[in-house]
């Protein structure tokens, strides 16, 4: 590989770098809706045993 494919290179890992980020991102933020729900369900779920 010689000095001229540099320039090309670079927008290529560029993409690949935000593409990464982006599912990371993603996944973290369906990890948190998940576990926020499953918080909330069991909040429900004791506070209705609490209330007899």
């Amino acid at each position: 590989m010689n000095y001229n494919h540099i320039p090309v290179i670079i927008p290529i890992l560029a993409t690949a770098y935000v593409f990464t980020v982006y599912l990371l991102l993603a996944l973290a933020q369906r990890g948190a809706k998940i576990t926020r729900n499953k918080t909330w369900q069991q909040g429900v779920a004791d506070s209705s045993t609490n209330l007899h």
